[in-house]
């Protein structure tokens, strides 16, 4: 049992150390995303990636694979919208919505939005979970699952924390409006290469 746990706690360290990074730039937009949906995001993104391994690992991921190789665009697309609403986007569009809709198209959104940008970020872990999963039971798999859940959480506390320091959230306030959507533009770059999508 012992032995499984820090199994599932290597392999997520091992492939998810990225993240952090991802996660303090998306907990120092407080003004666009709240910590609830940036949490539920990236715990529905894990989930996420897990299905998919497990999908694979069952014989049943032929189109999953073939898709993730482009999913590097997803962040592309996320910088693209950042500078857009960054210098473009009137708040007149949701004068005339009640305020309860805007909140909820914007949770709903929000989630998503991050939902994605983690499974794009985090498409090269299937590589690592595919082949550990077909070495244990499912019962050692259910505890993996809930280690990788724990470990998401432990990850976005360390994302906050991160984000909270004076001296980082006044560089990135100064300079959000084009350091944000590019990151996100590099890392959608990144993530292309890395899975082979132009090989």
């Amino acid at each position: 049992m012992l032995q499984v746990i820090l199994t599932g706690i290597l392999s997520f360290v091992s492939s998810d150390l990225d993240d952090i990074i991802v996660l303090t730039l998306l907990f120092t937009q407080r003004r666009k995303y709240r910590t609830g949906h940036i949490i539920a995001g990236q715990l529905l993104g894990i989930g996420s990636l897990v299905l998919i391994s497990l999908l694979i690992n069952y014989g049943l991921g032929l189109v999953a694979t073939s898709i993730l190789k482009w999913i590097g665009i997803l962040p592309i697309i996320l910088g693209v919208k950042y500078w857009y609403d960054y210098y473009y986007q009137s708040k007149s569009d949701n004068e005339n919505m009640p305020e309860t809709v805007v909140a909820q198209h914007s949770m709903i959104g929000n989630i998503l939005g991050i939902c994605l940008l983690t499974i794009s970020n985090g498409a090269d872990n299937i590589g690592i979970y595919v082949p550990l999963f077909t070495q244990y039971s499912n019962w050692e798999l259910g505890v993996i699952i809930a280690v990788y859940g724990a470990m998401t959480l432990v990850w976005c506390y360390f994302g906050y924390r991160l984000a909270s320091l004076p001296a980082l959230q006044v560089r990135i306030e100064r300079y959000r409006r084009w350091l944000i959507p590019l990151i996100f533009v590099l890392l959608g770059i990144y993530v292309l290469f890395k899975n082979g999508a132009f090989n």
